[in-house]
């Protein structure tokens, strides 16, 4: 969602007034198509981990936006339909909203009785505020546990829902704008760049490595931890390894080949040479890629609970910092 905002208003923001042209449309979707690969990948991994992560949310299984994050509207308009300005641009197959028959392009009219409207204004004339507000109250009703409501205008009129979602490992996670190969992790969020995105082409196993990856750290509370060791080189090392061995079991619990991170690793690498890794907050790349070919290999001996294989770092296992 802010990644289709900052995207655009780096795309599009000397664009004049006039008729959207078929190539400005096309780009809004694919940015949009951006958005919802991520999302597919992410809520995959989330859903299919929940059962080892001590924070979980209730999510849809959606992506939002809101028209008023785009530069130019009328080519949002004429790209995404918008039949209310606050809409769904995508549904993640077989997630919650999708179960519901709730499909993209159906707009946001109220939720539990509450009319989106004048109270979700915002200071500026573009902005991904207003959605952003909106999804942290939609969190917060789904916290409760008990469903919501949802009124939403859909290609048949204005139709009722009942929304209560399954539980998911928490994180949120956004297209970086960003042409540079990179990712992060803040402790909730997971941040994937568009030039990543572009690197891994088509091949989704890799980039479920990459999530994995950066989900990993917000799993393990790297953040925090951190923070209060002031983010030593040595430390900082320690939480690298842990993401590194913690994701082959994430993307093997989603059904995604952990192999696919020994082939992305090995190619970035190459790809980046020493870069930030050079520092000693990293392993060369070649280490990285003993590290999780052990782990796949301790998977291979390990029992699976319930069809699951529970990951050591999750699961009451010793942290490795070694």
């Amino acid at each position: 969602m802010r990644a289709l905002a900052v995207v655009m208003m780096l795309c599009w923001s000397a664009v004049a007034h006039s008729a959207p042209s078929s190539d400005q449309i096309a780009a809004y979707r694919a940015l949009g198509q951006q958005d919802l690969r991520l999302a597919v990948i992410s809520h995959r991994l989330a859903a299919a981990n929940a059962p080892f992560c001590e924070r979980r949310e209730r999510n849809p299984g959606w992506v939002l936006h809101d028209e008023i994050q785009y530069p130019d509207l009328e080519t949002a308009r004429a790209a995404f339909g918008f039949r209310q300005p606050i809409s769904i641009s995508a549904v993640v197959p077989g997630g919650a909203a999708d179960q519901l028959g709730i499909k993209a392009g159906d707009g946001l009219v109220a939720f539990d009785d509450e009319m989106l409207g004048a109270d979700t204004e915002v200071r500026s004339k573009q902005s991904a505020e207003r959605v952003e507000n909106i999804q942290r109250e939609l969190k917060q009703k789904l916290a409760t546990g008990e469903p919501i409501k949802l009124t939403l205008d859909t290609v048949h009129g204005k139709r009722p829902f009942n929304l209560s979602p399954p539980e998911v490992c928490t994180s949120h996670f956004w297209v970086d704008a960003r042409s540079n190969l990179d990712a992060g992790a803040d402790g909730d969020g997971v941040r994937i760049t568009e030039g990543l995105m572009t690197f891994v082409g088509t091949d989704d196993a890799e980039l479920a490595a990459v999530v994995a990856h950066e989900l990993s750290h917000n799993l393990l509370g790297h953040r925090k931890r951190l923070k209060s060791a002031r983010r030593r080189t040595k430390e900082v090392l320690a939480t690298e390894i842990e993401a590194d061995r913690l994701s082959v079991w994430l993307m093997a619990n989603a059904g995604y080949d952990p192999k696919a991170a020994l082939r992305f690793t090995e190619r970035h690498g190459r790809k980046t040479g020493l870069g930030i890794f050079s520092d000693g907050t990293h392993l060369r790349w070649k280490n990285r890629l003993k590290v999780m070919q052990a782990e796949i290999d301790l998977m291979a001996a390990t029992p699976k609970q319930g069809g699951l294989l529970p990951p050591p770092l999750l699961a009451g296992g010793e942290l490795a910092t070694q």
